[in-house]
């Protein structure tokens, strides 16, 4: 590992960002890899559970082996199903984002462990506040970025946009992980997927680290069975 830690951004919600980042998670936890873990931002139609605010952040924790509380793994919680800024002014929340606040539990689970996972919340443009978006927190934390993207049609727009704004935006593109989360049957959609990895690398300039088939139940450590095949490591 060349970094000390990753941000993962999708080029759209409900791209697999959460399983990808705890597989990615569990392999390092399983390599004897002391991880961090943070995503801090969430959103859901309510608060998951009393220990976990989101699904997501219990997912995070229980596959990295950690030990942090949910209040630093997940700073910002919102119990509506939408952009942060959004959610907000439906709830009629008057609070700004602390970029302080944030930015001082990276740094605390950053000194606390080998390597940090951050997870992003939907893409890059998603408003966290008025004038601050995903790729502004991502800018801030400067941790190199692994963008997630899926197979479904309309994923080469999406990832060539999003490739193409990280790049506006100044931030260090470690590469792309394609989730296949959709379960193509004809022969032409095969086809598609056959030669999907080839045509984002060639359209971005970015290197696919790995391909994830599609898998009716997601577990993580099935994901990281599959990333450790692509000796995912390696390139971090």
């Amino acid at each position: 590992m060349k970094s000390k830690g990753i941000f993962l951004i999708g080029i759209d919600t409900g791209i697999g960002k959460t399983t990808i980042a705890a597989g990615l998670g569990n392999l390092l936890f399983r390599k004897g890899i002391k991880v961090g873990v943070m995503k801090p931002f969430a959103t859901g139609s309510k608060q998951y559970s009393k220990d976990f605010r989101s699904l997501d952040t219990k997912i995070l924790k229980a596959a990295s082996g950690n030990k942090d509380n949910d209040d630093i793994i997940n700073p910002f919680f919102y119990s509506i199903p939408t952009a942060p800024y959004l959610a907000k002014r439906i709830l009629k929340l008057n609070e700004n984002i602390d970029i302080k606040k944030i930015l001082n539990k990276y740094k605390e689970i950053e000194n606390r462990h080998e390597f940090t996972i951050v997870e992003g919340i939907g893409g890059l443009m998603v408003p966290l506040s008025k004038d601050f978006c995903v790729a502004d927190l991502a800018a801030l934390i400067n941790l190199p970025i692994i963008l997630i993207m899926s197979n479904r049609i309309g994923s080469i727009n999406h990832i060539i946009m999003t490739y193409r704004l990280a790049i506006l935006s100044k931030l260090t593109i470690k590469g792309i992980i394609i989730n296949s989360r959709c379960n193509f049957s004809k022969r032409s959609f095969k086809l598609i997927n056959n030669n999907l990895k080839c045509i984002v690398e060639e359209m971005t300039g970015a290197k696919v680290l790995a391909t994830i088939p599609y898998l009716k139940k997601p577990f993580f450590k099935k994901i990281a069975n599959i990333l450790e095949k692509y000796e995912i490591i390696k390139n971090l």
